[in-house]
């Protein structure tokens, strides 16, 4: 759920490439299923694009890899046929080796042999893992510095302390003031980054007296991933004495720990967990920062808040979501929530833990809040949570076709009603409430987004696309 009248998909922006510093922007019109949104916030911005890059990296894993399986059992399974038309023999040594007739046949051997020899001393999977997990580090790399070159120009102050000596000769390099602030604080992020993440989680502490940046659970669990990126860039994905020291001094906890020299491996499930983790920690961090460097906007972060896990459910991203939701219902999160934006908050949060099969955390999350003098929406969810199907279907007709959260469109798009539109009970209240069977709407607005997707790639055939966030200009927020 996202917050009143909220919850509805932003209107795609499209930004066509100009020679202005501040880019066009070129709204597309939304479908019947779509709402107008304002603009993305620059620092929730950051954050949205930088959880769909590495979401995209994860399903960029998820596709090829299995392709990637299949067409080296078929090329093995290929080969291995035509060996079988050969006989084989024993020569004098004892040894078995395969018979060819003719030329022609020898060349096929031969070429049999070859190809098997040649996938047998190939890595494939392991490059194509490596080269992804490193990749997400590149994308994690990018969010900080964009990060903080929001956090900066939108804060006077922090320009003002970047200690960086020009010399006359470079200051007549430059058109103006604001061509030096760049260029300064462009510098200033880079020597950041060249940072290890424990010192550069440090170094945010120091600099916005924060001493708590990094005490959170995933902490030892981000540092491991961080260092095994460094050995598998560094030294062949082979344990090191200082992957296993700062392993060790941060607190990682190994359910087995690796022994020096030993190679470790990118499995599926530990990429997946590192994308929920990095996940995590770019929207801890992003939200941490943002209250305290921007104190006066913490309504608009816990709007943004709500939002990000409102889409990452709608995403089914059921794991990725219950994890960002447990640290919004942290204390330091709930400070000046409104209660609607907390009730909102609780029922994502339950939704995410029902649907990654934590259905007992879903229920202690519900039961936190005393519903009773809640809207009849929160009541719907409530029921829905608890799988109290016929009383969800007779507050869907007492709710009719508008309430105060939910309206026809919430029906059709709200991850809450995720398994509940399979059921007869709300199939028909759906009938009764709007005059027409759910399962043909459905089909309608599918099929009017799929007209207005083809619209929108038709349009952006005729203009260069970029979907990356909006640049900063140094004194004001865009």
């Amino acid at each position: 759920m996202g917050s009143k009248k909220k919850h509805f998909r932003p209107s795609p922006i499209i930004k066509a490439e100009s020679n202005n510093a501040v880019q066009d922007l070129v709204e597309v019109k939304p479908q019947d299923n779509e709402r107008k949104k304002p603009p993305l916030h620059p620092l929730d911005r950051v954050l949205t694009t930088f959880l769909a890059d590495i979401q995209s990296v994860l399903r960029t894993h998820q596709v090829v890899m299995p392709h990637l399986y299949r067409w080296l059992k078929d090329q093995h399974e290929k080969n291995s046929q035509t060996l079988e038309k050969f006989q084989t023999e024993i020569d004098e040594d004892g040894k078995e080796f395969y018979k060819a007739e003719s030329a022609h046949q020898a060349a096929e051997l031969l070429k049999a042999i070859r190809d098997i020899d040649g996938l047998r001393g190939l890595r494939i999977p392991e490059t194509l893992q490596r080269s992804l997990f490193t990749q997400l580090f590149s994308e994690f790399d990018a969010f900080i510095g964009a990060l903080l070159k929001v956090i900066y120009t939108n804060k006077e102050d922090l320009l003002k302390s970047i200690a960086k000596e020009v010399t006359f000769s470079e200051l007549l390099k430059y058109e103006d003031l604001n061509a030096v602030k760049v260029d300064m604080l462009d510098k200033e992020i880079e020597s950041f980054r060249r940072e290890s993440y424990v010192e550069q989680f440090s170094i945010l502490e120091n600099k916005f007296s924060m001493k708590t940046l990094k005490a959170f659970p995933e902490w030892g669990e981000f540092v491991e991933l961080s260092q095994r990126r460094n050995i598998v860039v560094h030294n062949g994905g082979k344990v090191s004495e200082q992957y296993l020291t700062v392993c060790d001094r941060e607190g990682h906890s190994f359910l087995k720990r690796p022994d020096m020299g030993e190679v470790l491996a990118i499995d599926v499930p530990y990429f997946a967990r590192a994308v929920i983790v990095l996940s995590k920690v770019a929207f801890m961090l992003s939200h941490t920062l943002w209250r305290k460097v921007f104190p006066d906007q913490v309504q608009v972060a816990h709007d943004c808040a709500n939002m990000t896990v409102y889409n990452l459910l709608k995403d089914k991203r059921w794991k990725t979501g219950l994890e960002i939701s447990r640290f919004c219902l942290c204390e330091q999160m709930k400070k000046d929530a409104e209660d609607l934006t907390w009730r909102v908050r609780v029922v994502n949060a339950a939704i995410a833990a029902k649907f990654s099969d934590n259905n007992d955390e879903a229920q202690k999350y519900l039961q936190s809040v005393d519903w009773t003098a809640s809207y009849r929406d929160f009541k719907l969810a409530r029921a829905v949570l608890t799988d109290d199907f016929e009383e969800a279907e007779k507050v869907m007709k007492a709710i009719g076709k508008n309430g105060e959260l939910i309206d026809e469109l919430s029906y059709h798009e709200w991850p809450l009603f995720h398994k509940f539109r399979e059921s007869p009970e709300f199939l028909n209240a759906y009938q009764e409430i709007y005059g027409t069977s759910f399962v043909k709407e459905a089909v309608r607005k599918s099929a009017a987004s799929a007209a207005g997707d083809e619209a929108k790639a038709e349009a952006t055939e005729a203009t260069t696309v970029d979907l990356q966030p909006s640049a900063v200009i140094v004194g004001g927020v865009q």
